[in-house]
């Protein structure tokens, strides 16, 4: 066996990482299925929700939602361009200081928040059942314990 396929073989044995992003993509999937027929992807939906709760209504400030997401700017920029096109989503320069942008939902958005419940419900219920009621609080107990939200609010977004 030549050394890099030893250092592959040892990190893939033992790599958190490799083993958290495959686990998202997995849980992801099951999600986007589920919210596929209303044209949202669940990291929109994610976002959505978000926007909503950092904001409580006057609007999300970029920084702070980049923190809550653990996302830098530039990624969460982009991904809020498809949910500004689809009119879900409205930028606007923030009060005092129009060099900073707040996120806020527009009706439209409010409304696929409200209209994706159901189906979100039914996806999370599917990989609840799938990974076991019991694994399935571990796991969102020590997501939460490990990505440490902003703030308490935030921790289920």
């Amino acid at each position: 066996m030549n050394a890099h396929h030893a250092a592959a073989a040892q990190m893939a044995a033992d790599c958190l990482c490799f083993r958290a992003r495959r686990i998202s993509r997995t849980i992801t999937r099951m999600y986007d299925d589920a919210l596929r027929p209303l044209g949202l992807r669940a990291t929109q939906l994610t976002l959505l929700n978000a926007i909503e709760l950092v904001g409580a209504g006057s609007g999300a400030a970029m920084g702070p939602l980049a923190a809550v997401l653990a996302m830098d700017a530039t990624t969460l920029s982009r991904n809020l361009r498809p949910l500004v096109a689809r009119r879900w989503v409205r930028l606007a320069p923030a009060p005092g200081d129009a060099r900073s942008r707040l996120a806020r939902l527009t009706p439209a958005g409010e409304r696929m928040i409200a209209e994706a419940l159901p189906v979100w419900t039914a996806a999370h219920e599917q990989v609840v059942s799938t990974l076991g009621s019991e694994a399935a609080g571990g796991l969102r107990a020590l997501f939460d314990a490990t990505s440490a939200p902003a703030e308490p609010a935030t921790a289920h977004v």
